[in-house]
């Protein structure tokens, strides 16, 4: 069995939950309001603080923590003492016995605390708005996509991450070194999916809170799964890969890769722990699940391209028919002979409408089915797609290159 914790009120014993306009705790039932410093203090959460000379870099040097897998664990609710079962990374439940919120402070306690947590600012009905204006109110949007009962299946969710800062030095031959700075480049402590995250990204970390396992009441939470050794090793190798290539060009030598790699040095290494909130939604369309996600501090939204339905379809032949059908008769008046019949002129017209004025016909419509069209595609053809932020984002634009004194 592991520890949960549940944040209740301290005047009326009722449980607390985290109101995102107020940015604090709050009591239904009797209104009360407590703000992060007071829950700190008074659930003694600053007791399980790590100490000030604490550095996640050099912990991976004694303890070797391997990527945790994905397990069902047991867990004793706080509240009614009921068992909760869930996945052994999962920060927060509700119980099914006593439908309490708990959250697994033993994900949280000691040096496994996070660093800084932010908390979330935007509501999940400004979510639900901004689908609703981009994605359910477009006329070309399948049914699925348009039902209200979809924003039904919106999950607020705080993602681990860790935010990765170091300086480079890159040589790229025996007379120069080029020297590069990395600032808070974040790489996910979780296995979502890196597209959807870098999508909404980035977040304003200078906002963030210490943190307090109070603000994760009520959504979805989980501990890393991804060990800060094995994170800062896949943010080097891109670190090396890119800066390497970088300095080649900049002093104008032939890159080999695998050369260039190895002489590059990694120093000055900080790593910080943070959880950050992520609005999630899931819809179901023909077997494939469309992820639509926001950022629940700036409110970034992403989506992935929806198809289209049949009306998108039925608009495209019927420009196609109608302007095929003019080209036909234009082309009739333009190649028929006096001389010759009706079924020769006919025939003439339609061999000629099909091997030339079609193509053009073709494009046409296709010109007329976006200028009519784009009031009814809505944010079904995102203008932010979903990508993957590389390392050049987070690279200082002011390069230091030094000339390296042999003698």
């Amino acid at each position: 069995m592991e520890d949960t914790s549940e944040y209740k009120c301290p005047s009326c014993g009722a449980s607390l939950r985290f109101d995102i306009n107020k940015n604090s705790m709050i009591c239904d039932f009797c209104s009360g309001e407590y703000n992060f410093a007071y829950i700190r203090s008074h659930f003694k959460e600053v007791t399980d603080k790590k100490p000030d000379d604490f550095d996640w870099v050099e912990r991976t040097k004694y303890v070797w923590e391997p990527d945790m897998l994905d397990q069902l664990a047991e867990y004793t609710c706080s509240s009614c003492g009921g068992n909760i079962l869930t996945k052994n990374t999962t920060a927060t439940a509700k119980c099914p016995f006593c439908n309490h919120e708990v959250v697994i402070s033993s994900h949280f306690a000691g040096d496994l605390r996070p660093d800084k947590v932010i908390p979330f600012k935007i509501k999940p009905e400004e979510f639900a708005e901004k689908y609703r204006s981009s994605i359910a109110s477009a006329v070309y949007a399948p049914k699925e996509f348009r039902e209200a009962s979809v924003k039904d299946n919106i999950v607020g969710c705080y993602i681990p991450i860790w935010l990765y800062s170091c300086d480079c030095d890159a040589i790229v031959n025996p007379s120069y070194k080029v020297k590069y700075e990395i600032i808070d480049f974040p790489t996910l402590g979780t296995d979502i999916k890196k597209d959807i995250f870098y999508s909404v990204a980035p977040f304003k970390y200078d906002k963030a809170e210490d943190f307090t396992e109070s603000c994760l009441t009520g959504f979805y939470a989980s501990r890393y799964s991804i060990g800060a050794e094995h994170a800062m090793e896949s943010a080097d190798r891109e670190i090396k890969n890119v800066c390497s290539l970088r300095a080649a060009a900049l002093v104008e030598v032939d890159f080999i890769p695998d050369v260039a790699k190895e002489s590059c040095e990694i120093s000055k290494r900080k790593l910080t722990y943070y959880l950050v909130p992520i609005w999630f939604m899931n819809v179901e369309y023909k077997g494939k699940e469309y992820t639509f996600a926001m950022n629940g501090q700036t409110g970034e939204f992403a989506s992935p391209d929806i198809p289209f339905n049949y009306k998108s379809k039925l608009l495209f032949w019927s420009s196609f028919i109608i302007l095929e059908v003019l080209a036909f008769i234009l082309s009739y008046f333009y190649l028929k002979e006096d001389d010759s019949s009706i079924e020769i002129n006919l025939l003439i017209t339609t061999l000629f409408t099909l091997f030339f004025p079609t193509i053009f016909v073709f494009g046409a419509s296709g010109i007329v089915y976006l200028i009519v069209s784009r009031k009814f595609i809505g944010g079904l053809r995102c203008e932010k797609k979903y990508s993957i932020a590389g390392i050049s984002s987070y690279i200082d634009k002011e390069v230091k290159v030094n000339r390296i004194n042999n003698k």
